[in-house]
């Protein structure tokens, strides 16, 4: 009797809890929401663990096309280990590829095609350096409310681990499980697109982005060729509702004269949202940033600088909370209005510009201006654009309306 006793204990010894890891943040997604905002808020000396569903970074299709202000905000020296070309333009073709808009000035067209892995390690550097925790190859299975706590379900490398945390910041792109959990995304949209590096190409200009719109081209969507050297491109479509690789394959094929020799490397594929920002970006102590959050300039496809900036300013928010320099983290919406605002606009321009024939967008293309086209797509400032065209005729009617329309 006294040795079975003695067995029981020993089972139960070996079934010991293991300790639950504790956190003042959790943020989940290493992308460039994600790694700003760890970064930002392991400056201000809180504990901060960033859990990553991938093995390594940069792994989701990007064209990897951003500005020089982008760089800047993301407070990082531009650098050769992670730009591959400097850009000093852009070319937009109507559907009558006779017909362009050209976008060259330093102040409109001045930028840099990415490395993104090795743009994304940089991120990774500087947010290591603020003491702040990495788990990689981590994927977060579901966030509990406990109290006035969350308790963040990992599973790391196969095991299931458990970490108390004050605030969560769900960075984990468009099948995010924060955002899931905690807020309604009803009306997210997504585009497909697909997006080969190709080598052997011959550009018009190397340090020019060319993109093509047309329903023939690319229904609801548009083709990107970005040059990333004298001769390899990102080239890649967005569409919806239809494949997208049958139109990019088309669209190859009839451009010869760029993609004759041209040899197609690497394949990514990657859903984008489109539908603009969620109507709420906080609950409690959840916060969401990037795609998981539509934080992504409809008409452009483009979310890199406006994610950056969401990391950043929701990091800054939960470690000033956390501190108690701010009473709610609320303050994240407010001070992120500037690019709220261009997001919708953007989708207002969006909305209008899909309503279009291609017939209607040769005609566009002949009455925009190279400034015209970056403030209609970016959603800088849509109204301007929409009171010229208000002089135009047939587009005063057809346009002007939507775009000023709340």
């Amino acid at each position: 009797m006294t040795t079975k006793i003695f067995v029981i204990k020993q089972k139960n010894l070996g079934r010991k809890k293991r300790k639950m890891e504790n956190y003042d943040i959790v943020v989940v997604g290493a992308g460039p929401a994600g790694l700003m905002a760890a970064r930002k808020a392991g400056e201000k000396n809180v504990r901060v663990l960033l859990v990553e569903k991938q093995s390594m970074l940069g792994v989701k299709a990007c064209g990897e096309a951003v500005s020089t202000r982008t760089i800047t905000d993301a407070e990082i020296q531009p650098s050769q280990k992670f730009i591959s070309n400097k850009v000093k333009g852009a070319f937009i073709y109507a559907p009558d590829e006779k017909k362009r808009v050209e976008i060259f000035s330093e102040e409109l067209g001045q930028g840099y095609i990415l490395e993104k892995p090795a743009f994304l390690r940089e991120l990774a550097y500087h947010a290591a350096k603020n003491n702040v925790d990495f788990w990689v190859n981590s994927e977060v299975l579901d966030v509990l409310k406990n109290g006035e706590n969350y308790i963040v379900k990992v599973k790391k490398f196969g095991k299931i681990l458990e970490v108390k945390t004050k605030i969560v910041l769900g960075c984990d792109g468009v099948n995010s499980t924060v955002a899931k959990k905690f807020f309604s995304r009803e009306g997210y949209r997504l585009i497909s697109c697909i997006q080969y590096r190709m080598v052997n190409c011959r550009f018009e200009d190397p340090h020019a982005l060319e993109c093509y719109l047309g329903r023939e081209v690319a229904p609801l969507g548009y083709v990107w060729v970005f040059p990333k050297t004298e001769n390899v491109g990102n080239v890649g479509i967005g569409v919806r509702g239809a494949p997208a690789k049958p139109y990019l394959d088309k669209f190859i094929e009839k451009h010869p004269e760029k993609f004759g020799k041209a040899k197609i490397v690497e394949v990514q594929a990657a859903p984008v949202p489109v539908s603009g920002q969620i109507e709420k970006i906080v609950d409690g102590g959840v916060m969401v940033c990037g795609d998981a959050a539509g934080q992504v300039i409809p008409l452009t496809g483009g979310g890199i600088h406006s994610s950056i900036v969401a990391g950043k300013v929701a990091g800054e928010v939960a470690a000033e909370f956390l501190g108690g320099k701010t009473k709610s983290l609320e303050e994240y919406p407010k001070r992120y209005t500037y690019w709220t605002k261009r997001i919708r606009d953007s989708l207002k321009a969006l909305k209008v510009i899909e309503k279009l024939t291609d017939r209607e967008l040769n005609q566009l293309a002949d009455v925009l201006s190279g400034t015209d086209v970056v403030d209609l797509a970016s959603g800088i400032d849509v109204r301007r654009v929409a009171l010229k065209l208000l002089k135009h005729p047939y587009f005063a009617l057809r346009i002007t309306k939507s775009l000023l329309g709340e």
